[in-house]
């Protein structure tokens, strides 16, 4: 469901401790890292600007950028009058036929997936290339409930559920966890025994701590023109001006800007209807008939600071069809996200005004609810055992055949890019890393 976003993190990003004595280094660098993504961009098709004057770049994206759609042209036209940049946005969705795919019909569909099948999602991309070398097999209806530990350290294998509730036991010589910043934790506390009497993988105590959310503002208004924002791809443009962690000052860690009118859920009729119409009857379909297509929204996401409020654990009472207990999430929304949230708002206020919107009809953000589009952070990657889960390599400090490859290793968030990315790259370099000592 996500919108296809194919962000590189600012290389700034990955020294927020270093620099500024927040969050934690990753292990890895940019450059380091930089190969992986050339790659993960050839897998899912990467459609891209010729220049990224923020991340490095040793080679050009696979395809060529969107053009923008209407209302992203009206909205740029905004951020330029408030002195920002307006670029195209690097997305997993193809400006040309690639790779056995269509090209993007902008039908403005992608957070329902994508029917058309352009979008680079993993069922797409990476699986069906797994499938497709005829050494991949795919279990459907069934859920690990625990991983088991063996002995000399590694672990034995998984522990399996079928969807008539029987539990099997799968051996295996290599285990890759790759369940995301919520269940991968729940997975891990959940699998509690010899070796692991606080959960697997948690001799340092991190694990389910250091959980960053998607801190994010949205602000939305009517245009007096009919612009068709229900139409092309829902974030073909994007304003880095502020991605850097030291962009805003006072605050460390960056932010960016995009357009959120699909990502609002605003490009369907039924909740055009709801939240940006009153009235009842015939006067309520006149305005509806006035005002579908007009709805314009800009979205800030920010740097999520890691605070001790903020983790995820299990639950004490409420537990799946399997007995296990479910995760718990905690969130804190603390001063510095508050302030960062601010001035969020007061950027994408300004440029919906600038965009010719006279009036804010909606707007809410993280301090409102809760969002897990981008959370990360909770199975934090380091170099010391004493305060991280897993190593540079993705894999447990302790055990020596379990690995964690999702946004959960992230030691920190960066300046609002979308995780999918970074989390191809990482699982690519980890599978080298694998594939190189089991030669």
């Amino acid at each position: 469901h996500y919108t296809g976003e194919a962000h590189r993190l600012h290389p700034e990003a990955m020294r927020m401790r270093s620099r500024f004595g927040v969050a934690a280094d990753w292990p890895v660098t940019y450059g380091e890292l930089e190969p992986f993504y050339l790659e993960a961009e050839r897998v899912v098709g990467v459609a891209g600007p010729s220049a990224d004057h923020h991340r490095p770049r040793s080679a050009p994206y696979p395809l060529p950028p969107h053009q923008p759609s209407f209302a992203s042209q009206r909205l740029g036209q905004g951020f330029g009058k408030i002195g920002c940049s307006w670029t195209p946005n690097p997305l997993a969705a193809l400006t040309r036929p690639y790779d056995g795919r269509p090209a993007c019909n902008f039908c403005g569909g992608c957070l329902r997936g994508c029917s058309h099948r352009d979008k680079g999602s993993v069922d797409l991309t990476f699986l069906a290339k797994a499938r497709g070398s005829g050494r991949c097999e795919i279990r459907t209806g069934q859920q690990v409930v625990a991983l088991e530990a063996g002995t000399g350290d590694r672990v034995r294998g998984v522990r399996v559920v079928d969807g008539a509730g029987r539990e099997q036991f799968v051996p295996a010589r290599v285990v890759v966890v790759a369940c995301g910043a919520i269940e991968t934790p729940r997975l891990l506390l959940n699998s509690i025994g010899p070796g692991g009497e606080s959960g697997l993988g948690n001799e340092s105590g991190a694990l389910g701590r250091h959980l960053t959310e998607t801190l994010t503002w949205v602000s939305t208004g009517l245009h007096p023109d009919n612009l068709g924002s229900h139409r092309g791809h829902p974030v073909d443009s994007i304003c880095w001006d502020f991605n850097r962690p030291d962009a805003v000052k006072g605050l460390p860690g960056g932010c960016r800007f995009g357009p959120s009118t699909a990502e609002s859920d605003l490009v369907g009729p039924i909740n055009h209807a709801r939240r940006m119409v009153g009235g009842w009857g015939r006067q309520h379909v006149k305005k509806m008939r006035e005002t579908f297509g007009h709805a314009l929204s800009v979205a800030g996401i920010g740097e999520s600071l890691p605070n001790d409020g903020t983790f995820v654990d299990l639950d004490p009472v409420r537990e799946d069809a399997f007995g296990r207990p479910l995760a718990r999430i905690h969130s804190r929304v603390d001063p510095v996200d508050i302030e960062r949230l601010g001035f969020m708002r007061e950027i994408c206020n300004a440029a919906l005004a600038a965009s010719g919107v006279p009036e804010v009809l909606e707007q809410f953000s993280t301090y409102d609810i809760f969002s897990a589009t981008h959370v990360a952070g909770t199975c934090r990657m380091g170099v010391k055992a004493e305060d991280s889960v897993v190593n540079r390599d993705l894999r447990s400090h302790r055990w020596k055949n379990l690995y964690v490859v999702d946004a959960s290793v992230f030691p920190s968030s960066g300046g609002g890019e979308s995780p999918a990315l970074t989390i191809n790259a990482l699982a690519i370099r980890a599978g080298r890393y694998i594939a190189s000592i089991s030669a």
